[in-house]
This record gives structure tokens, C-alpha cells and sequence, in this order.
């Protein structure tokens, strides 16, 4: 199984839009995909779902969204519970978005720091994503897992992009996308940096 991140510091460059028609494109080549919206947006999984699909989805009591998922950690009674995996064909999976994930963001950024000191609670906030990811796909065995998250450089963010083995950035030919692309790539490399030193229970975790 391989993840790909697909982001950019800067908006609509058409990222979203790439995630779900390579999902599309890799399902149709015979790969099984799982397609996860970790943007609090939840753009990608407006566009795989429509309107009453998604007041299901969100208004429902039941495990449905990446939000659902992880409400244990948010309000520490527990762990991540397993995810529901939205079946868009015999060979795409979603892992829907909920734009109540941006409640998320102050307890990733809290627990950063916390997890670089080698808090064991600090380390299943941060690789919450990453045992998501992993436990979804492998409830559909997938090949691939393609991950779409929000235009910026905040905890969600990071916590999504270490969880994914490469990172696409789009970016449009304009002075703008140059520009995030130069507020992105340091930021990377420095999130990758500390997290390969410090983020060795994660499969433990996963597992």
C-alpha cells in the first residue's frame, strides 16, 4: 500500500479536483482505491457524494466520517474507533471528511510538541491519521490510498501530510502558487525531519 498527500499552501490549483479523478483513474486500471478527505472543507467528498448522501453522512449518530472516527481522542474517552470506508465502486473507497474536523486542530497542535518528547498519549493524537489511513485501507485492501487535505500549514495539515508516504504539490502558473510552493517546501522538509526521529511507535500503534 502506498499513500500520496496531494497539497499546496495555496488554494485552487485544482487539487481536489486531481484527487478525485485519479481516484477514478487508478480504480479504473484495475487498482483498489481508497480516497480519504482529511480538509475540514470536506470538498472531495462533496464531489464522490451528493446533497442527500451527505446529510446522511454528517446527521447521522453512527461512524460515518473521519470526524466520527475520532471523536474518542477529542473528548479523551478513548482511541480512534474504525473507520467507515463510503464504497463509491467495486474498487474506490472514501474515507469521508466532516467540516468538524477543524475541531481537531488545537489538540494536534497541543500535542506536538508533547509528542516529540515521547508522551505516549501525544503519539496516538498525532498518528491518528495514519492509523485511520491504515486501518481503512486495509478494510478494503487497497493499493493505494490518495489523500486530499486544505490549502495551509496548520496542525491538520501536518498531521496529515507525515502520514503520507509522498506528497504532490500542484501548483499553477502564476506568481502565487511559486510563491507557496516556497512557504510549503521548507515546512515539509522540517516536519518530515522531526517526525522521522521521533515517530517510531506509529506503527506500533497501527498494528
Amino acid at each position: 500500500m502506498k499513500t500520496i498527500a496531494f497539497f499546496n499552501n495555496k488554494g485552487g490549483v485544482g487539487k481536489t479536483s486531481l484527487v478525485y479523478h485519479l481516484s477514478w483513474m487508478f480504480a479504473s486500471l484495475g487498482q483498489r482505491v481508497l480516497s480519504a478527505d482529511l480538509d475540514p472543507q470536506a470538498n472531495l467528498t462533496s464531489m464522490f457524494l451528493d446533497d442527500e448522501a451527505l446529510l446522511t453522512l454528517w446527521e447521522s449518530e453512527s461512524n460515518h466520517s473521519i470526524y466520527d472516527a475520532i471523536v474518542p481522542l477529542i473528548e479523551g474517552t478513548g482511541d480512534i474507533r474504525i473507520p467507515n470506508i463510503q464504497n463509491i465502486s467495486a474498487r474506490l473507497g472514501l474515507l469521508a471528511g466532516n467540516l468538524s474536523l477543524s475541531r481537531f486542530e488545537d489538540q494536534l497542535s497541543e500535542n506536538w510538541p508533547k509528542c516529540l518528547s515521547g508522551d505516549a498519549r501525544a503519539f496516538r493524537v498525532i498518528s491518528a491519521f495514519y492509523r485511520l489511513l491504515y486501518r481503512g485501507a486495509t478494510e478494503i485492501n487497497a493499493d493505494l490510498v490518495l489523500i486530499d487535505v486544505g490549502p495551509n500549514l496548520g496542525a491538520i495539515n501536518r498531521a496529515a501530510l507525515i502520514s503520507a508516504d509522498y506528497v504532490v504539490v500542484p501548483i499553477g502558473a502564476d506568481l502565487f502558487s511559486l510563491q507557496g510552493l516556497r512557504n510549503s517546501g521548507p515546512a515539509l522538509v522540517f516536519w518530515r525531519k522531526e517526525w522521522k526521529k521521533n515517530g517510531r511507535a506509529t506503527r506500533q500503534f497501527a498494528e
